[in-house]
């Protein structure tokens, strides 16, 4: 087969349990499975020839099964967010992938890094400029406290909002202290603390290398709940299918903003994205308080899935699903010197 109809390798992680925090983490965990099966779908469609490589909890088993194809003629196509129940091994992936000569979709393995360690991503980002909530790292239920309250707290690894719960927001030393000794004792790794902005919650996808494409953003709406400190994204509002949460937040897409306020949250979250290094595709997520974009999160491998946010962009955006999984990979292959 040569360069200009190459193999595709689908790389994606494949979780069978959970190591740390809740039974129903496995929900989140068990996702990039399904994602995945809708990537090859869609891949097979536009007609590129492709194969499924899962990663497990093994990562010399991970080498080897990715061994079998060439790097002269395979391109990989990785939205592997971690493995063995670690979200923060994620960076592992693109290390065995580079190691063994292939060439992939999206951000390098430091990227990834940085992006999973949320204190780390957010130095970075004030380094830079870009506005992000106040935070604090906790390794102990104790100690001085320099947030604003109220205030959130999380895991300072995990992402699809694990480990966070209505009980996340809180307004008093005793009660961060709780929620901090929570995350340390369920989810085995340090809780990040940070001003919780009251203000409405934005999603900013976006695709390119240098000149980027920002497409629809996309608005929470959390109108269902009045309390302002209940209007966020839980771990049962995103996964918990028969919840109160998942079945009455909302989306809006396009948000309603004015020019200005879209060109505003444009340009923060395009910052954010260039700030951690990321390429080929991303997302932002932004609260909007007084005219300004606090980024809480940035998505170096956005969920793929048909249902999600990335996809529904896209599609307003006038890319159907599986353009949308193609134009990922030729951004990928452009800017790698493929075809």
């Amino acid at each position: 087969m040569d360069i200009e109809e190459p193999l595709i390798a689908l790389v994606y992680n494949q979780e069978e349990e959970i190591v740390r925090g809740e039974s129903q983490d496995l929900i989140a965990l068990q996702y990039t499975t399904k994602t995945a099966a809708s990537v090859y779908q869609a891949l097979c469609r536009l007609g590129y020839s492709t194969v499924m490589v899962p990663v497990t909890n093994d990562l010399e088993l991970f080498a080897r099964e990715l061994s079998r194809y060439s790097p002269c003629n395979t391109f990989v196509f990785n939205i592997c967010d971690g493995f063995a129940g670690d979200n923060f091994s994620a960076s592992l992936i693109p290390q065995v992938i580079d190691r063994l000569g292939f060439k992939h979709t999206g951000s390098c393995a430091e990227a990834i890094r940085l992006c999973t360690d949320k204190a780390r991503a957010k130095q970075r980002l004030l380094q830079l400029g870009v506005p992000t909530p106040a935070y604090q790292v906790f390794t102990r239920p104790c100690g001085e406290i320099t947030v604003p309250f109220p205030a959130i707290v999380k895991p300072v690894h995990e992402d699809g909002s694990v480990g966070i719960e209505e009980t996340s927001v809180v307004t008093s030393p005793n009660d961060l202290f709780r929620r901090v000794e929570y995350v340390l004792s369920e989810y085995c790794q340090p809780a990040l603390v940070e001003e919780y902005i009251v203000g409405r919650e934005f999603a900013v996808s976006m695709w390119g290398n240098g000149t980027m494409e920002v497409m629809p953003i996309s608005e929470h709406d959390f109108s269902a709940v009045a309390d302002p400190l209940r209007s966020f994204l839980t771990y049962e509002s995103k996964w918990v299918e028969d919840s109160f949460t998942y079945t009455s937040f909302g989306v809006i897409c396009p948000a309603r903003l004015s020019l200005e306020e879209e060109q505003c949250i444009q340009h923060t979250a395009v910052r954010a994205f260039q700030a951690m290094g990321l390429r080929d595709l991303g997302r932002v997520d932004i609260r909007y308080r007084h005219g300004i974009p606090y980024v809480i999160d940035i998505n170096e491998i956005p969920d793929l899935s048909p249902e999600a946010g990335f996809a529904r962009s896209a599609e307003i955006a006038g890319y159907d699903y599986d353009h949308m999984v193609e134009r990922i990979l030729l951004l990928a292959m452009q800017r790698e010197g493929w075809g």
